[in-house]
């Protein structure tokens, strides 16, 4: 069997042996107005974008970003309340030592300050008379990109134009009805006037954050780059993309990324949803579309056809691409997870379905889910998030809307359901003791549920100002540490979560409007994932591409 340990390790072996030389190693400080900032994001990129590295300064303002890049370089520091300060640089071929210094200008108006907050602050001004309007708007409408961006905050705009805005959304979540249109375009309507949106005060940096290390590679070409997986045995990134089928495949040593087409396999475009004359999600001309991937003990990718309505199995060595078709009408496979026995698990969203995938003998088993709801709904209960429990091997999945867990067992199929103290529970995760880590979409929170005792507990993600909340659409645990790390994908960080000291580490990302989808690891320390907020263009995503995200936290790779 091919354990995660042993991955990790020759994960580590690969990655170590093929890293080149460092180009150059760039030395500095960060001020403003005569003082060190502390925690400003440092950034080298290509100068075509597509390849950046970034550090943070520390507690005197000094920094240290060692690159194996070369050539024509912009440099550029990032801080809360302060101007970017960019600059053009030249990295000659080789070892070498450049020194320089970035100094940082305070804003001049409210309209600038306004601008280079998060969304999360934007966000905060979308009021609704209760508490349970307020988190189900956060379950619905965030859930392709952030909401208060310069595309959606943008006003102010007439009520006729915030209706046809909120419509599109409304489509690709579900709803029908036009009360709730109306309900969800007025609660924009009244928050995005056009004018600044005030400064919360600003929130220190931690410690333990410092030490970081970012690399980002666009994908340029990319729609809707899903899902992200790490293969250990080439030492590779494998990228899905839903709008496009093929994938992506990047190179960390090289920085390179290319494109491996795959063949239709005689699905035609749109899929199972045109083969049963129904409506194709966000109008996608795929026969694939291709969702989530993980890798299997054989070597081999299985990966979910949200349009196809299949299990996919992609051979990373001679580029082949295999269908298995579900049949009927089982809409949108979605979440895959693959347990000790190399069964794969997945979920089946718009069905509300659990698959079961044996690759040994290519025979699928279908699962049909409860259909009530936590709360009143107009929608399908929307099955979403699997794992596998390591303890005692049972499937556990998570219902978005329905906001429901459930469990089924692995040999006789009976399932159980749950309620958890979390609002909208998106792709869950279990640690090595069988907690069953659960975010709570719709409300900023985790929680972790002792599969022995059935008890819960529940964090509040910390925030960057009142008011303002987070939107974990997922998390993993290290399996190295056991720590969580959580997608927040309103304020452009990631969270790291010791479960011990229930301590959260905040890691500011370079990129405004970051979106991740779900986490991996590499297995030499690095905590990865794609960033691919839809659509990917430069006011929902700044640069407008989507991206391949590693975060090294110790700052050594």
């Amino acid at each position: 069997m091919f354990s995660r340990r042993l991955a990790g390790v020759l994960a580590a072996a690969i990655l170590t042996a093929g890293l080149p030389a460092w180009a150059a190693t760039i030395v500095g400080t960060v001020q403003s107005g005569g003082k060190p900032v502390t925690g400003a994001l440092v950034t080298v990129a290509t100068a075509d974008g597509l390849v950046s590295q970034t550090v943070y300064s520390d507690a005197s303002g000094a920094f240290r970003l060692n690159t194996n890049l070369d050539g024509k370089l912009t440099l550029r520091a990032r801080s809360p309340m302060l101007a970017d300060e960019l600059h053009k640089i030249t990295v000659p071929r080789g070892n070498a030592e450049i020194k320089h210094a970035l100094t940082m200008r305070s804003f001049a108006t409210p309209q600038e300050i306004s601008d280079s907050l998060p969304a999360s602050a934007h966000f905060a001004r979308i009021k609704f008379p209760t508490t349970m309007q307020q988190q189900q708007f956060q379950t619905d409408c965030l859930s392709c990109h952030e909401i208060g961006n310069p595309l959606t905050r943008r006003g102010p705009r007439s009520t006729e134009e915030w209706e046809a805005f909120t419509k599109i959304m409304l489509r690709y979540v579900g709803y029908p009805t036009e009360a709730k249109l109306k309900e969800y375009a007025g609660a924009l309507e009244k928050a995005f006037d056009g004018t600044p949106t005030p400064a919360p005060r600003p929130v220190a940096p931690d410690p333990e954050s410092l030490t970081g290390r970012i690399v980002e590679w666009k994908l340029p070409d990319a729609q809707i780059a899903h899902d992200t997986e790490f293969n250990p045995n080439d030492g590779l990134f494998y990228t899905t993309d839903q709008a496009v089928d093929h994938f992506y495949v990047t190179d960390p040593r090289t920085n390179k990324t290319t494109t491996i087409a795959i063949s239709d396999n005689g699905v035609p475009v749109g899929g199972n949803f045109a083969e049963n004359n129904l409506a194709v999600p966000f109008d996608l001309t795929v026969a694939h579309g291709v969702h989530s991937l993980q890798l299997g003990a054989d070597g081999l990718f299985y990966t979910t056809g949200a349009i196809s309505g299949e299990i996919g199995v992609f051979d990373p060595v001679k580029h082949t691409y295999k269908s298995y078709r579900l049949g009927g009408v089982h809409l949108y496979p979605h979440t895959l997870r693959i347990d000790a026995k190399g069964i794969v698990w997945f979920s089946i969203h718009m069905s509300d379905q659990i698959g079961r995938f044996d690759p040994k003998t290519g025979k699928t088993t279908i699962i049909d889910l409860p259909k009530d709801m936590q709360m009143p709904d107009d929608r399908n209960t929307a099955t979403y998030g699997v794992d596998v429990n390591p303890v005692d091997g049972s499937i556990w999945y998570s219902k978005l809307w329905a906001n429901k867990i459930g469990r089924i067992d692995p040999d006789t199929l009976e399932l159980v359901e749950y309620e958890p103290p979390v609002k909208g529970p998106r792709r869950i995760r279990f640690d090595a003791k069988g907690g069953l880590w659960i975010p709570g979409f719709g409300d900023g929170k985790i929680s972790r549920l002792n599969t022995t005792t059935m008890k819960f507990e529940v964090w509040q993600i910390p925030s960057l100002g009142e008011g303002q909340v987070e939107a974990p659409y997922s998390l993993a645990v290290d399996p190295a540490t056991q720590d969580v790390w959580i997608t927040a994908n309103q304020s452009d960080r990631l969270f790291r979560f010791n479960y011990v000291t229930e301590h959260f580490t905040a890691f500011p990302l370079p990129t405004r409007g970051a979106y991740f989808r779900d986490m991996i690891f590499t297995g030499d320390g690095r905590v990865c994932g794609s960033s691919n907020p839809m659509p990917p263009m430069p006011d929902v995503i700044e640069g407008g591409m989507d991206s391949v995200v590693c975060l090294d936290p110790s700052g050594r790779l």
